[in-house]
């Protein structure tokens, strides 16, 4: 009987153990389940934390394009107002463009200004490049037709005396043509020369204070022509000869606009005639002269 009882003692010792190791193993496997568990959530709510902060870098990559977008439209929409301010403002500007001489000249007399006694031809066919060989009034046209569509591009109103060298317009009916325009600015283009064939460099020319026909129109007539030599000194490089007051100038004796003679340089000088016989040098002299235009009525 105490042998029985012992081993029935034994055999629970022996289950009871079994249950407790079975029971250890559970409680194992739910610890190393339960850490699975919370690694897989915490890789998972990183995972997720990454999506998100990617998300909202993309969203602020997004909106700071939208919104450099949107300042790069603002601003080309101010440029293009600003430039068709300009352009408004130009396009109520007249310019008259008078190309030097004619093809053939006219020796028959004129008065130099309204009402006068003395007479000058009516116009002559101008001198020609000693270098180059070019006809002056060839190069004051060629020169006027590049100042024309510079001045159009900037968006003034141009208009030309001639346009071809097969006309015969008087000096004082040069005059007339920028007068009915009621020009703002009279820009005659002539080419100088001199016996001296060292001379060089660009002129104006205005009339004095004292001009008997239209001295009243002294101070905006040497504005237009300082403002004219300056920048077209600047953009050739030329040398600055000065602004000539004379009254002895027909067409600007007539004129009841602002007006002056652009000298563009000598074509007795070799150096000088060969540069203006090229079109970089008179793509120049078209620029400096727009320019000084513009300074011109800037302050007008």
């Amino acid at each position: 009987m105490k042998k029985k009882y012992k081993n029935f003692i034994g055999l629970l010792y022996i289950t009871g153990a079994m249950c407790f190791c079975v029971a250890c193993g559970r409680d194992v496997q739910t610890s190393v389940y339960s850490q699975e568990k919370a690694s897989e959530n915490m890789i998972r709510d990183t995972e997720q934390s990454g999506e998100n902060t990617e998300q909202e870098s993309e969203a602020a990559v997004q909106q700071a394009t939208a919104q450099e977008e949107i300042h790069s439209r603002d601003t080309e929409d101010t440029q293009k107002d600003k430039n068709t301010e300009n352009t408004t403002e130009k396009q109520k500007y007249t310019v008259v463009i008078d190309a030097g001489h004619q093809a053939n000249g006219d020796s028959r007399l004129e008065p130099i200004g309204p009402g006068a006694k003395e007479k000058k031809p009516r116009v002559s066919s101008g001198t020609s490049g000693h270098a180059s060989g070019l006809k002056e009034y060839q190069l004051t046209l060629d020169v006027s037709l590049k100042l024309q569509a510079e001045l159009e591009h900037r968006g003034y109103q141009v208009v030309m005396v001639r346009t071809t060298n097969d006309v015969n317009i008087s000096n004082s009916e040069r005059a007339a043509i920028a007068n009915d325009a009621n020009a703002d600015a009279f820009i005659r283009i002539h080419a100088n020369g001199s016996e001296n064939t060292s001379v060089h460099g660009a002129m104006t020319i205005c009339q004095t204070s004292s001009n008997p026909y239209n001295g009243d129109l002294y101070d905006k007539s040497h504005a237009l022509a300082s403002a004219v030599l300056d920048d077209l000194v600047s953009a050739t490089e030329c040398k600055k000869e000065y602004v000539w007051e004379t009254d002895s100038m027909s067409g600007i004796n007539w004129c009841k606009v602002p007006a002056t003679i652009v000298e563009i340089g000598y074509m007795t000088n070799k150096e000088e005639d060969l540069k203006m016989a090229t079109d970089e040098y008179q793509n120049k002299i078209a620029d400096g002269i727009a320019d000084g235009i513009y300074e011109y009525l800037q302050g007008k």
